[in-house]
């Protein structure tokens, strides 16, 4: 049995990431890409993590003229958490892409905790305990035109 695909939600969806990194320009993919611009952000790293969380650091993934997203080390004072968050940009939002968010702490024995897929919006939460002790975080995102990782040194000891 033949399947058939919509080709004008096929063509929008490629106007829309071609445009994202530069390679048609943003007007003439708009005419064709209204669902993709109609994407909202419904939440922050700082409401994805919890109450009481606070940003301490990011890192952006660009092309130099195109933002594809953020990774994000938030901190929680209180209970001592460090939680991290690696979200969509404008230019990637909706676009289920594998995307990935971790941290480790230094001398803690338990190794990285990782929540890494395909995503639309954005990777993690991924929280371990962090008090008197630095982390290593960091994030991706496969953007189609590259993957874009980082990960931080020891950094944020506390």
């Amino acid at each position: 049995m033949r399947q058939f695909i919509h080709r004008p939600a096929v063509i929008a969806a490629a106007a829309a990431v071609f445009a994202a990194i530069g390679i048609i320009p943003a007007t003439a993919a708009t005419a064709t890409s209204a669902p993709a611009a109609a994407t909202v952000r419904a939440a922050t790293p700082a409401s994805i993590c919890g109450s009481g969380y606070r940003e301490i650091d990011s890192h952006t993934f660009t092309n130099g003229r195109v933002e594809f997203a953020r990774v994000h080390l938030l901190y929680n004072a209180r209970t001592g958490y460090n939680c991290v968050v690696t979200d969509h940009s404008r230019a990637t939002a909706g676009m289920s892409l594998t995307t990935g968010a971790w941290i480790d702490v230094q001398g803690d024995g338990k190794g990285q905790a990782r929540n890494q897929g395909g995503f639309s919006s954005y990777a993690g939460p991924v929280r371990l305990k962090a008090t008197h002790s630095c982390v290593k975080w960091g994030g991706m995102i496969e953007a189609g035109v590259g993957t874009y990782t980082y990960t931080s040194p020891w950094s944020h000891c506390g």
